[in-house]
């Protein structure tokens, strides 16, 4: 007759220690990333959790690629940029519409308002750089008045009162061929906002706020939030708040479904 091994006759003899055993172990690692993750300051000697959704990261910080794009980025004045498009398919002049542009103009007014103390630093502000922000009512218009005489202006100076200068305004943009079909769409259906960052790592605080903002706007105008930070910020927010719900969920329905198909009944061993 063969032997049976030592293990093997173990874990035939005891099924509730084997069973319990890596449910244990899996308790505590568990409980050990826990910990510190939610209260950082009583388990310093333990790591805490941290997402990362960098993908700069996945380079060592003095990796010559990355040390070479951050001084090209710094020595450029390059930022990192959240693009708030504003799209209106359903009117006929699209976007230029006195609400719409309206709208718009509040909504850069409000971004540059977008900024904020470092708590460590009382002297260093982050969040929205308000001097670069690209948008109608950022942006100089430059027009001749005669022979020797340029005037310059905004191109949207405030809010518009009439239908009138709000198609006027579209005329003035589009004749500049830099904002044609970056600025402004070609068909005039659509307008960009462009909002430099001072650090990628601040683009979610600054997309939920213009959300909330977003939210109080009247009108037909569908706003879109984009950008590559928000992608990589939100999407690192987001995914785990998703997690935490989706993730309990699909264990209970795979429970549900082994419970059904291997009901338990009574072993030797109970």
């Amino acid at each position: 007759m063969m032997k049976t091994h030592f293990i093997t006759r173990f874990a035939l003899s005891n099924p509730k220690v084997l069973t319990r055993t890596p449910v244990f172990v899996t308790l505590c690692l568990i409980l050990l990333a826990l910990l510190p993750t939610l209260w950082p300051t009583a388990f310093t000697a333990l790591n805490p959790l941290r997402v990362d959704t960098d993908p700069e990261n996945m380079l060592a910080s003095d990796e010559s690629a990355r040390v070479f794009h951050q001084r090209m980025k710094r020595k450029l004045s390059l930022h990192d940029m959240i693009i708030v498009g504003i799209v209106d398919n359903k009117n006929p002049d699209g976007v230029f519409t006195v609400q719409t542009l309206n709208n718009i103009y509040q909504l850069t007014q409000f971004s540059k308002t977008l900024q904020w103390l470092v708590e460590d630093d009382a002297k260093k502000k982050v969040g929205v750089i308000s001097a670069d922000i690209l948008a109608p009512s950022t942006l100089d218009n430059i027009e001749t008045e005669g022979a020797g005489i340029v005037r310059f202006d905004w191109l949207m100076p405030g809010p518009l009162e009439n239908q009138t200068q709000a198609l006027a305004l579209r005329d003035r943009m589009q004749r500049i061929p830099f904002l044609d079909g970056t600025l402004v769409s070609e068909d005039g259906k659509a307008i960009c906002l462009y909002l430099p960052l001072s650090s990628k790592d601040v683009s979610y605080q600054v997309y939920s706020r213009l959300l909330e903002k977003i939210d109080s706007l009247k009108g037909d105008a569908r706003y879109y939030i984009s950008g590559l930070p928000v992608a990589e910020d939100a999407f690192g927010v987001e995914m785990f708040v998703q997690m935490g719900i989706s993730a309990p969920l699909a264990m209970l329905v795979i429970f549900l479904l082994l419970s059904s198909v291997f009901p338990y009944s009574a072993r030797p061993w109970d």
